[in-house]
């Protein structure tokens, strides 16, 4: 027990030391995405023991599907992001409005396949704290994106207007 305390407030430390620039701002997405980060990590921690109980039953099967999902999703969008986004600095600092690859079909692939993470992770064991801990991951993902989102109008200004109209936020066809 001692030791997943050690392990837990290790990487908490790492996430603030990277998000620790993002911090001083209410106004841009880091912040928001800092403390999904956090909340995701207390969620996996809280449910970790849980991802090898009764592998076959239907929660635990349904969490596979979203979390096989999300690393899908993931990946797509990381792949589009650093060939089509022109970074600088960071990956995720893009130079030009991505609207190819996984970018063509949903706005927010990185958001879209941690909200999926969360789920899949939830759906390992279902109980008070762990659904606390997700909802507010998931608020903070959601709070990011939008936040992101006031930032691209900002930067890509009529040609993120025009995207927006093509383009779901998190879930192709639907959201």
């Amino acid at each position: 027990m001692t030791a997943k305390i050690v392990i837990f407030v290790i990487i908490a430390l790492l996430i603030f030391i990277k998000f620790r620039p993002a911090l001083r701002s209410v106004t841009t997405h880091g912040i928001y995405v800092f403390f999904a980060f956090e909340s995701l990590l207390a969620l996996l921690f809280v449910n970790m023991g849980f991802w090898a109980v009764h592998v076959m039953s239907l929660y635990q099967v349904m969490s596979w599907v979203f979390l096989v999902a999300s690393a899908f999703i993931a990946m797509s969008g990381f792949y589009s992001l650093k060939k089509y986004g022109k970074p600088i600095n960071e990956w995720e600092n893009t130079t030009v409005l991505i609207d190819r690859g996984i970018f063509r079909y949903m706005r927010h692939p990185p958001y879209s396949s941690l909200i999926l993470l969360v789920i899949g992770i939830l759906l390992k064991r279902i109980t008070f704290v762990p659904l606390v801990i997700g909802c507010i991951c998931i608020v903070f993902l959601v709070t990011a994106s939008l936040v992101e989102e006031r930032e691209n109008l900002k930067k890509f200004r009529d040609a993120y207007t025009t995207y927006k109209r093509t383009t779901t936020r998190y879930i192709p066809f639907i959201i």
